[in-house]
């Protein structure tokens, strides 16, 4: 056994499988045996769960325990109806909500849709450290070291039961994060075979669609893949390749562009007065001024600082008179526009983002069901070391993220510029691509949604940050064992 261990060349693989089974060991045991981990409804469960013919298995819950304090580990079915949703992570929800009715057409146990995501998870686990880059001439031992590294990094980090826990709810957050290591790790692995594969081009470009339709704010990102599509004409000179990663490019332009035209009138009037009202005006020095740049009615100025769903507002937020002056005169262009004629304004919101940059979850969601018999809204630690020592430790101001993104930005630069291959020369462009979606996905709902919800607003930064660290301590393996990789050779 010890003299078949010995001959293995490369490592990559084994060690891939063994986190693959570790990760779903760790998750079965986090997430699956009782009592049962999730997130609680915010009031954003019913448009996936109608969209999927899934419903609420009491009817009759009070309001306190359906939203916030509890979450919930059994539904049940109902009609399909798609109120407006528009977001493939739908699709998925509704195809394990068929196959979970052949095992009981009365109850739908969320764990059904637990473990797709955690198939999913694992799927992207293996084929990251399957195919990560080891140093020539250190490929097995090296391999084994740098392997080691990013399985264990990407357990701790993705694992914890702040990005966990939302395998068990009707959130789109894990939709979009699996979304994101799928696209990244189909990216590695075309870059680190020899010949490039259609099926890992196709999972790329169905992950990238997917992260790109999840929702609506994140349809910006499907033209930040394409980009990256573009550049996988390198891999390879192949003819055949040429015309597939153009039809990926076309599909994910595509897919962004009916994104933003399919967004329904009242979801994009909701988005458009949280980015006036609770973004441009809100603790604005000049209001009226704003409001005359962006012009606004005078007697709108009462209801600055409030946001789409308060109830104590001056003017109803749904006065047909307010939608008719504003949310169908202005679009999400003129903010966007304003915040580039006043940047200081834009660091201002920016400030206020990085101050809820650091939360991987929202913490006023309960993670337990309400028959495990815990106090309200009782959030578990359990496995939550990275996203609680994100949230005590790193600094939460604008310009530590802003440092953190361009050191970050400038050792793929070099890296991209020193290598002749052109391979490298994509994983790193890949690699910066996730520091610019994430920037994209900071930037974005502050333009789109302003100040509402920041905190889980920001999911997708903090899983693209969260993946630059991952990455950062992989590359410092990398680099220790390229150091180290020519006595081993000479040994």
């Amino acid at each position: 056994m010890f003299k078949r261990l010995l001959k293995i060349d490369d490592w990559r693989k084994p060690i891939a499988w063994f986190f693959g089974i570790a990760g779903a060991a760790l998750l079965i045991w986090l997430l699956m045996i009782p009592p049962v981990i999730g997130v609680a409804d915010n009031g954003d469960f019913n448009r996936v769960m109608g969209a999927s013919g899934i419903a609420p298995l009491n009817g009759k819950e009070t309001y306190e325990d359906h939203y916030f304090a509890f979450s919930h580990a059994r539904f049940g079915y109902g009609d399909f109806h798609s109120g407006g949703y528009v977001s493939t992570h739908v699709i998925l929800v509704a195809a394990i909500g068929l196959i979970a009715r052949i095992f009981n057409g009365l109850v739908f146990d969320i764990r059904w849709l637990g473990a797709a995501y955690i198939g999913l998870f694992l799927a992207a686990v293996i084929l990251l450290v399957r195919y990560v880059p080891v140093p020539k001439g250190a490929r097995r031992w090296g391999g084994f070291a740098v392997a080691v590294v990013l399985g264990t990094a990407l357990l701790f980090v993705f694992a914890d039961v702040g990005y966990s826990a939302y395998y068990q709810s009707f959130f789109g957050e894990p939709f979009a994060m699996l979304a994101m290591l799928l696209a990244t790790a189909a990216a590695f692995a075309l870059a680190s075979r020899d010949r490039p594969s259609g099926g890992l081009l196709t999972l790329f470009i169905v992950a990238s669609l997917a992260l790109a339709s999840s929702k609506i704010q994140n349809a910006p990102l499907g033209f930040a893949f394409a980009l990256l599509g573009w550049r996988m004409f390198g891999i390879s000179g192949n003819r055949r390749w040429h015309r597939q990663v153009l039809i990926g490019i076309a599909v994910l332009v595509a897919g962004a562009t009916i994104m933003l035209v399919a967004a329904p009138d009242k979801l994009r009037h909701i988005n458009l007065y949280q980015s006036i009202f609770y973004g441009v005006l809100k603790d604005s020095p000049h209001v009226a001024e704003d409001m005359r740049e962006l012009r606004i009615p005078e007697k709108y100025r009462v209801n600055a600082g409030t946001n789409f769903f308060q109830h104590d507002t001056a003017i109803p937020q749904n006065d047909p008179t307010l939608r008719k002056e504003v949310l169908e005169t202005l679009s999400h262009k003129d903010i966007a526009m304003y915040y580039l004629r006043h940047p200081s304004r834009f660091i201002q919101k920016l400030e206020r983002a990085s101050d809820n940059a650091v939360f991987v979850r929202p913490y006023y969601l309960g993670n337990y069901d309400k028959t495990a018999g815990k106090p309200r809204g009782q959030i578990s630690y359990a496995y939550s070391g990275w996203s609680e020592w994100k949230a005590k430790h790193i600094p939460r101001y604008f310009g530590w993220f802003a440092g953190f993104i361009g050191l970050y930005m400038a050792a793929i630069a070099v890296w991209r510029f020193r290598t002749v291959s052109l391979r490298q020369k994509f994983m790193a462009e890949t690699l910066a691509a996730v520091a610019i979606i994430g920037v994209f996905a900071a930037c974005i709902p502050l333009i789109g949604d302003g100040e509402a919800d920041l905190s889980k607003h920001l999911f997708m930064f903090n899983v693209c940050f969260d993946m630059m660290v991952v990455s950062a301590v992989t590359a410092l393996a990398f680099f220790l064992v390229k150091l180290t990789a020519p006595r081993r050779v000479q040994a």
